[in-house]
């Protein structure tokens, strides 16, 4: 039976609701935190608040309420117990938790980081117990390992600004091997658009199914004649970076994603927010937050004449099936 690996358990696809593809609810500490701690999301009380606005702006589009795919991987700040806390708190709310990595500018002092000490299958072990086995309450800061009952439902791969370090390889190659072995999608960081054709080439070189890779944050390069170059390889988008006016207008993701409609692929684009900082979410005093993709996107398209059944497919519909395990986990 298909399924998507939410934090409590496999379900029908279908119930997800709305699908908020990339953001942030829970993060405790690490190396983002360290660079900038505006990205410290710790408080279960905050979560709850800015968890709730999103499962009420997405019940006006489906009965199931919503799912945030929390992004936060391996090493860089993820509190599954707390994670958890927050989803039982909101009534329509699911999350699916991430394993995998960032880019390597995240971990700081990556020389010595275990990923350049282990070998890429035994990195790749560890991925995979996260989906199959729980989430490391330790979030493998190590040494000791208490899997949680908290499973990871989508691998996530970070790269560089204009290029992929070799640390950066060898976590795709054990991403991909994890990818290939459970059928576990894998949900891509650009660095401000960057490298999103060579990631998606090389997931694919790695033999890495097409539909299970989605390229993220690539609408930072609104050049859609390249973004398109990626589509044709058979792989999804993921348009998120909602109310960034400090980098680019809306109106941009807009012109985007009607490209896509009118240039034939409306099936494999998605939609995130990526609010993983504090003054991106409305429970710490933003104006937009979580909720921008049901609350905001989705009337704007309706007023800008967008089709409604893609619409139904950016909100909903193409996130449900990606999120689909493509094979027994």
């Amino acid at each position: 039976m298909a399924f998507a690996r939410t934090i409590f358990g496999d379900v029908d696809p279908s119930t997800l609701g709305v699908v908020d593809c990339h953001d942030h609810l829970i993060r405790v500490g690490a190396g983002e935190v360290y660079i900038d701690g505006d990205h410290q999301l710790d408080s279960v009380e905050k979560a709850i608040e800015e968890g709730g606005y999103f499962a009420e702006a997405s019940r006006k589009w489906s009965p199931n309420g919503g799912t945030v795919v929390d992004m936060c991987p391996i090493n860089c700040g993820r509190d599954l117990d707390k994670l958890a806390e927050v989803t039982k708190a909101v009534d329509g709310l699911q999350v699916i938790a991430a394993t995998g990595f960032h880019r390597e500018h995240v971990y700081l002092e990556t020389q010595s980081h275990w990923i350049n000490r282990y070998g890429v299958d035994k990195v790749a072990e560890l991925v995979i117990a996260d989906i199959r086995e729980g989430i490391d309450r330790n979030d493998y800061s190590g040494p000791i390992v208490d899997r949680t009952p908290y499973k990871a439902g989508v691998i996530k791969v970070g790269t560089a600004y204009g290029k992929i370090t070799k640390f950066e390889c060898k976590c795709m190659e054990a991403a991909a091997i994890a990818a290939i072995e459970t059928g576990c999608p894998i949900n891509t960081h650009t660095t401000y658009g960057t490298c999103g054709l060579e990631q998606a080439e090389g997931f694919l070189e790695l033999g890495v199914p097409a539909n299970q890779i989605a390229i993220g944050h690539i609408q930072r390069n609104a050049d859609v004649y390249y973004l398109e170059q990626i589509l044709k390889l058979g792989v999804y988008l993921e348009i998120d970076g909602t109310n960034r006016i400090k980098y680019q207008p809306d109106s941009n993701r807009m012109m985007e994603l009607k490209a896509f409609y009118e240039d034939g692929f409306a099936d494999r684009i998605l939609l995130g927010t990526d609010s993983g900082k504090r003054g991106y979410q409305k429970a710490y005093g933003a104006t937009s937050g979580v909720d921008y993709n049901p609350a905001v996107d989705g009337p704007r398209m309706v007023d800008e004449g967008f089709d409604r059944e893609y619409i139904d497919k950016l909100l909903m519909k193409n996130a449900q099936e990606f999120f689909t395990f493509k094979k027994e986990g």
